[in-house]
């Protein structure tokens, strides 16, 4: 999984960046803050910006386990020791440049006020305790992920892809991993409560029917002569792709409406996905292919 290695490194920077720019915002805040009151450089002040970097350090670990975390769950992806140890080194190094920045801005003030010993003590205790914490928490996301991820009944984007002829980029975009996954899951329960199976059957049939659609569509694009006809027929096939995405999410949420006893559905937001459904369906050339095949939803929601 080097590609997904490689997009989890990328927005851990992103995230890295946009934390550094709030601390720096911090620490204007505080300078300004200071400066008027006729206090910068103060014990106070000083002790204000200590606490922005250690804030830093401790949102920076916290959220790049969460990326990691969060992305690898989507992905059904273990975290190995190769990634493991690549990212305890990565960590420990942005937290040693972030406790390096603290010192270049504030050792020299320390200096002058004699209290650069307690000062280098305080950065030396943070660089060690940040290093603990990166080592058990980069641990514990090993052992999370493993006993998760086995014991997960969702099925990976790759299967999701071949499944529906749907591209993973396709179903990246238009964010629809996490409703198909929970979409199968839900159907499973479903069968396993005694209803039929044609229930799931139906609903894959509409997915897979309208995938053919897009396609079938998309596959037309450089037969436009010109170039509003090209962006004419891209921009059917981004409607498309939008109304795709509509039914998933749709037939999500009539599932889960269907795993409901029959006196908690909610009938308004059921009526509400049929319209939805009907008007998407309507705007297609043979309309009764795809709402013949929502007819399981209906005979279990009834």
């Amino acid at each position: 999984m080097e590609d997904l290695d490689k997009t989890l490194d990328i927005m851990e920077r992103d995230k890295c960046t946009a934390l550094l720019a709030e601390n720096a915002v911090r620490l204007k805040k505080n300078n300004i803050k200071f400066t008027k009151s006729n206090k910068k450089h103060s014990q106070e002040h000083l002790d204000a910006q200590m606490v922005s970097y250690e804030r830093l350090i401790r949102s920076l670990i916290k959220a790049l386990v969460t990326i990691e975390k969060k992305v690898r769950l989507k992905y059904l992806v273990t975290l190995d020791d190769e990634r493991a140890n690549k990212l305890r080194s990565s960590w420990n190094t942005e937290v040693a440049c972030i406790l390096e920045d603290l010192k270049s801005k504030y050792r020299s003030v320390h200096l002058q006020r004699r209290s650069v010993e307690d000062f280098d003590d305080k950065i030396s205790q943070n660089l060690t305790s940040a290093k603990i914490k990166v080592d058990s928490e980069v641990t514990r996301l090993q052992e999370t992920l493993q006993n998760d991820i086995e014991g997960s009944e969702k099925i990976q984007p790759s299967e999701l892809s071949q499944m529906y002829g749907i591209d993973e980029s396709v179903l990246i975009d238009l964010q629809v991993i996490d409703p198909l996954q929970n979409f199968l899951i839900l159907c499973k329960k479903l069968k396993d409560c005694g209803n039929d199976d044609n229930f799931s059957t139906s609903a894959n049939e509409i997915i897979k029917l309208y995938v053919k659609e897009v396609k079938s569509v998309e596959a037309t694009v450089w037969s436009g002569r010109s170039a509003d006809q090209r962006k004419e027929i891209k921009m059917r096939v981004a409607k498309l792709n939008l109304n795709l995405k509509e039914i998933i999410l749709s037939l999500h949420d009539l599932t889960k409406q269907a795993i409901l006893e029959k006196e908690k559905r909610n009938e308004e937001v059921i009526s509400k996905i049929r319209n939805n459904l009907d008007k998407i369906f309507n705007a297609e050339t043979e309309p009764e292919q795809f709402k013949s095949k929502l007819d399981p939803f209906w005979a279990v929601l009834s």
